[in-house]
């Protein structure tokens, strides 16, 4: 067995574990995380980062936290707007007690510099990130004072299903985020925040050096740096914060390629889990997750069109698609995710890879907000570009006699083709 056929069988193995991990995971998320209450006087400050941002979605978002029933607590709100956009989407609200409307003049950092300044201007004890589009219930704040913790997530809900895309972003997130989470902590693995629900003691996040500056997914590099410093982070099941769907699959592919990117700019620094042991090799998985999951389908690809060149033998073709094929089957049969679109695991796929490889070799990106309201579907013509290069390979292997590499890249030819 060559070298190329080993790494073909671990491409196979690896996402089949995270697979299979999942899939156990979900198996169990029944089980009751919910812990003895204590109630106290905890200060928040409710901190938000926003850029170019509709004034509706920002109308929205204040009169949402300005109904929440708890005494003490501030509301935060950071633009990076140009001046003139900023002076007329928050003109109304700068007298208004509880909030304070902060504008950078010299927007460095991106997302995560302008937490870090609104950190600066906090005066309570407890800090609450939120995105724009997130929404709570009266009572957030109230149910958060009554735990005991140095850093919490909470549970993720989807309150806008109209599209196929949408309803399968609401399924999924409702399914495997909350598994994920919830089985994680009570089985004592690391859990990493999501950004747009999440709280942490001010004088922790200070502590660890606050939020780290021009990084994609800022909140994975923090809840890394928690667990190296070994805070553990509680998983509040029954406080809920409601987020937006992406409307479009080209929403969902923009979404899907940040956070692949940001994983990838984030592998080396994952890496250092590895010396918390078992814990730690299970942290790497999750905080690479979006690279594992195309890792198989991409290799098979590059593989396969240049296995005129490289000899791999048909037995470990074979052998490694059954099992992630295997792998796969079980996940499905798990979960029991509804796909009314075929296109949306393809362009998941596709978003995964594109934006995991861009990470790696850490070709520029642009950072662009998903969109709160529907707009017209764009397709993405930069996925055709699967189209043509596995065709070509594919003929060139048929040349060659490698009948099976030729079936698999025209196979994935004509999937990509009605994407």
């Amino acid at each position: 067995m060559n070298i190329f056929s080993l790494l073909l069988i671990l491409s196979a193995i690896l996402p089949s574990v995270w697979n299979l991990l999942q899939s156990y995971y979900y198996s169990k998320h029944q089980i009751n995380v919910y812990e003895p209450q204590n109630k106290s006087q905890k200060g928040f400050s409710i901190i938000v980062a926003e850029k170019n941002e509709s004034k509706k979605t920002i109308e929205g978002l204040i009169h949402n936290l300005l109904d929440i029933n708890y005494e003490k607590y501030e509301i935060i709100i950071i633009s990076d707007d140009p001046k003139e956009k900023f002076e007329e989407k928050y003109r109304e609200y700068m007298n208004i007690e509880k909030l304070k409307i902060l504008h950078r003049n010299n927007p460095v950092g991106g997302k995560a510099g302008a937490l870090n300044y609104g950190v600066k201007h906090s005066k309570y004890e407890y800090l609450v990130f939120l995105d724009s589009d997130a929404r709570v219930d009266k009572d957030f704040l109230s149910k958060l004072a009554l735990y005991d913790f140095n850093v919490a997530s909470y549970r993720l809900r989807i309150y806008n299903a109209e599209t196929d895309v949408q309803r399968y972003y609401k399924e999924f997130t409702e399914k495997v985020m909350d598994s994920l989470f919830k089985v994680r902590y009570y089985l004592g693995l690391p859990i990493f925040p999501n950004g747009s629900a999440f709280c942490i003691r001010k004088d922790i996040l200070i502590k660890v050096g606050g939020w780290k500056e021009n990084i994609i997914t800022e909140d994975l590099e923090l809840g890394i740096r928690l667990f190296l410093h070994n805070y553990k982070i509680k998983y509040l099941d029954d406080i809920i914060v409601y987020s937006l769907a992406p409307f479009t699959l080209d929403d969902l592919y923009k979404q899907i390629e940040r956070w692949s990117y940001g994983s990838a700019q984030l592998l080396l620094q994952s890496f250092k889990l590895f010396k918390k042991g078992i814990r730690g090799i299970e942290g790497v998985l999750y905080a690479q997750q979006w690279g594992i999951y195309g890792l198989f389908i991409f290799m098979l690809i590059l593989l396969s069109s240049l296995n005129f060149i490289l000899k791999i033998p048909l037995l470990v073709f074979i052998l490694s698609i059954v099992v992630y094929g295997m792998s796969v089957s079980i996940y499905a049969l798990v979960y029991k995710q509804k796909v009314n679109n075929y296109k949306l695991p393809l362009v998941i796929l596709n978003a995964s890879i594109a934006g995991y490889c861009k990470g790696l070799i850490r070709l520029p990106f642009k950072w662009t907000i998903t969109p709160k309201e529907m707009e017209k579907e764009v397709k993405k013509e930069k996925i055709k570009v699967w189209i043509t290069i596995p065709l070509l390979f594919s003929f060139l292997n048929i040349i060659f006699g490698n009948i099976l590499p030729s079936i698999i890249l025209l196979f994935f030819s004509i999937m990509e083709s009605v994407v």
